[in-house]
């Protein structure tokens, strides 16, 4: 869980430079309740006191929603169909820039999963991967 919350915290520096903490989504699918606590309190951390909009929303719960720029936060499960739906629609929210940190279920590695890395690979042409 700390490296997800470190790459995240990461990534949303970047972009809260860049955008002025302004009108930011993070969307999360399939994950657990103590990585969407540590999003959150993320957020609520550098929204004190200002008119940042920044907004936490479960995947399930985004489908008409856009923002200008996104981080999706999803976990890789067994089920290719599962997974490349719930990404996709996610990845979906954003008009301009997305960002999205892929992580396996607790106790397993993205090797277990040859569907995302499939994808992973065939994204590198398009979009820049970091492996962590």
């Amino acid at each position: 869980v700390t490296s997800i919350i470190h790459v995240f915290n990461n990534e949303l520096n970047r972009l809260c430079d860049e955008l002025n903490h302004s009108d930011i989504g993070i969307v999360t699918t399939n994950v657990t309740s103590s990585v969407v606590s540590l999003v959150k309190n993320s957020v609520n951390r550098r929204c004190v006191n200002t008119d940042s909009k920044i907004a936490v929303c479960d995947g399930r719960c985004s489908y008409s929603a856009q923002w200008p720029a996104v981080i999706v936060l999803h976990t890789v499960w067994d089920s290719e169909e599962r997974d490349l739906t719930q990404l996709y629609l996610a990845l979906s929210r954003a008009r301009v820039y997305c960002s999205v940190v892929i992580f396996p279920y607790e106790g397993r590695t993205l090797d277990d999963s040859p569907h995302m890395l499939r994808l992973l690979r065939n994204l590198s042409s398009f979009a820049r991967i970091i492996w962590h």
